[in-house]
C-alpha cells in the first residue's frame, strides 16, 4: 500500500508542471565550476587549493602550480618573485592564474616565510589588478597560506579572498 501512495505522489508531483521547491533540488550553482551568477561590484568570496612547484636561480624564484577554486575552477598559476633571504625571508612579485577556460587573473604578490628546515611556511598577499575575459577590471586579494618543502621545492597551498567583478 505504500509503494501505491508514494507512486502516485510520484505521479501527482510530476503532472503539475511545477518544477519542486525541496532543498534537495539542483542548485544551479556547484563549488569549484567557476560558474556565478554574480553581478557588477559583486563581491565574491574565493576558497581553494594548489599545489605547486619553486624553481629558483639566486634572488629570482617561479612558482607553477594548479589547483582548483571557486569562481576560478580549475586553474593553473605561474608567479615570478624575487626573495631577500633570512633574516627578513621577504619576497614580491607577480602572477598570471589562468581559469580552465583561458580567462586570466593578474596580481602583484609580497609574502613573508617563517623557516624551519627542512619546510618554510609561506603567507603571500595576491593584489588582484586586472585580467582577460570575465576578469577584465577584476580587483580584490588572495591570501594563499604555502608550505615548501626545502629539499624538494614541492608546495602546497590553501587560498582564501574575495574578488570584485569590474563589470
Amino acid at each position: 500500500m505504500r509503494f501505491v501512495v508514494l507512486a502516485f505522489s510520484v505521479l501527482a508531483t510530476a503532472c503539475t508542471g511545477t518544477a519542486p521547491s525541496s532543498p534537495t533540488a539542483p542548485s544551479s550553482m556547484a563549488f569549484g565550476t567557476g560558474a556565478t551568477e554574480a553581478r557588477r561590484g559583486s563581491q565574491l568570496p574565493i576558497r581553494g587549493n594548489l599545489v605547486a612547484t619553486e624553481t629558483v636561480a639566486g634572488a629570482f624564484h617561479r612558482l607553477t602550480g594548479s589547483g582548483e577554486a571557486t569562481h576560478l575552477g580549475r586553474f593553473t598559476v605561474v608567479s615570478e618573485f624575487n626573495v631577500i633571504p633570512p633574516p627578513l625571508s621577504t619576497a614580491s612579485g607577480t602572477a598570471v592564474w589562468s581559469a580552465a577556460n583561458g580567462d586570466n587573473l593578474f596580481t602583484t604578490t609580497t609574502g613573508q616565510a617563517v623557516i624551519a628546515f627542512p619546510l618554510a611556511t609561506i603567507v603571500e598577499t595576491h593584489t588582484i589588478t586586472g585580467g582577460t575575459g570575465r576578469f577584465e577590471s577584476t580587483t580584490g586579494s588572495i591570501l594563499v597560506k604555502r608550505s615548501l618543502s626545502l629539499t624538494t621545492l614541492q608546495s602546497s597551498a590553501s587560498l582564501t579572498g574575495t574578488m570584485n567583478l569590474g563589470h
